[in-house]
């Protein structure tokens, strides 16, 4: 806690626990399919920054030295092992907003800081989520059919 680190491996380990998760509802081909549409999409979201800081720094730089720490990303790549991909697009929206608001509240009360603990808070906001998804049988965080109901 102290340094705001995490071992590499867990995010792996991670992975495997919510794709085995994912895999006991919805098969083998709607694990891979979905986790390949999250990860699209998460590659697009860390070009497009890349793209932004290079742009802005008027020079190639590698987004993990200064914007985004490692274990941000890991667990990026974590999750999408279990969430389907409109959980996931809205899933990563909302928890950069909360992580946002967050970050905002709390610079006012700790000026010294200016890091914030991006995977460490969107991983309890997903736990928070799983947790919500088990007690609740209509919403279900590996399949999209909660949020096409919502809509019709």
């Amino acid at each position: 806690m102290l340094y705001r680190a995490v071992y590499w491996w867990c995010f792996p380990i991670l992975a495997i626990l919510l794709t085995i998760l994912k895999y006991n509802y919805t098969g083998t081909e709607q694990t891979v399919t979905d986790a390949a549409y999250g990860l699209l999409f998460l590659t697009s979201q860390l070009f497009i920054l890349w793209i932004y800081f290079s742009a802005k720094h008027k020079k190639l730089i590698n987004i993990t030295d200064n914007h985004l720490g490692w274990g941000d990303v890991l667990f990026l790549i974590a999750i999408p092992f279990y969430l389907s991909p409109v959980n996931y697009v809205l899933f990563y929206v909302v928890s950069l907003i909360l992580v946002l608001l967050y970050a905002l509240t709390t610079a006012k009360l700790i000026t010294n800081n200016k890091h914030i603990p991006l995977a460490g808070l969107q991983a309890a906001l997903l736990g928070i989520t799983m947790i919500i998804d088990y007690v609740t049988p209509s919403l279900s965080l590996y399949d999209d059919g909660w949020l096409y109901f919502l809509i019709n």
